[in-house]
């Protein structure tokens, strides 16, 4: 009769997933992002557009609140703008922006990616680039002039979407400056 040592065995599977992640493993800047879960990312996004908002003299309200949960994350001269934040998918380039509802009241979204080297980004206007294509009964955002597709993020969940987008499909954050001024009108 062979003896088996359960926690050998599952300690030789841990190993081996573990071994298995570490193959895609990237080091760079902002590589402690990997240890973080979904909600302090989105904070760390958030927290970081105020920061560029202060320093680019851009007000809005909401500034002494650390987490909101409301429709959208900032009041900018009467915009209100949705913040979501993703980190780079570790087999592959694409962000997966979770939790958007596109029946919320806000103006804007601002999608912020992470990788371990760089950010990138892309500013989402709802009027113009939201679209609910009745006859396929699916929500789309428009991203570069194609229209990509918002999925439930649960099946039968027709309240929080997520949005999968490559990074080719955002800007690098150099141009961020530029692009955040509409939010000073």
């Amino acid at each position: 009769m062979r003896v088996f040592n359960l926690r050998d065995i599952l300690l030789k599977i841990i190993e081996s997933k573990y071994n298995e992640l570490n193959k895609y493993k990237q080091s760079g800047i902002f590589d402690k992002i990997q240890y973080f879960e979904g909600n302090a990312i989105g904070q760390i996004g958030e927290k970081f557009i105020k920061e560029i908002f202060i320093y680019n003299n851009i007000p809005f309200d909401n500034v002494e609140k650390e987490t909101i949960h409301d429709e959208f994350d900032l009041l900018s001269n009467g915009k209100k703008i949705e913040i979501k934040t993703a980190r780079k998918g570790l087999k592959n380039n694409t962000f997966q922006f979770n939790g958007i509802n596109p029946k919320y009241n806000y103006d804007y979204i601002i999608l912020l990616g992470i990788t371990y080297d760089d950010v990138y980004y892309h500013i989402v206007d709802k009027k113009q680039d939201y679209i609910y294509n009745h006859s396929l009964r699916k929500e789309f955002i428009k991203i570069n002039n194609k229209d990509k597709q918002l999925v439930q993020m649960n099946p039968g969940n027709s309240v929080n979407y997520k949005l999968t987008l490559s990074i080719n499909d955002l800007k690098n954050i150099d141009s961020l400056i530029d692009d955040i001024q509409i939010f000073k009108i």
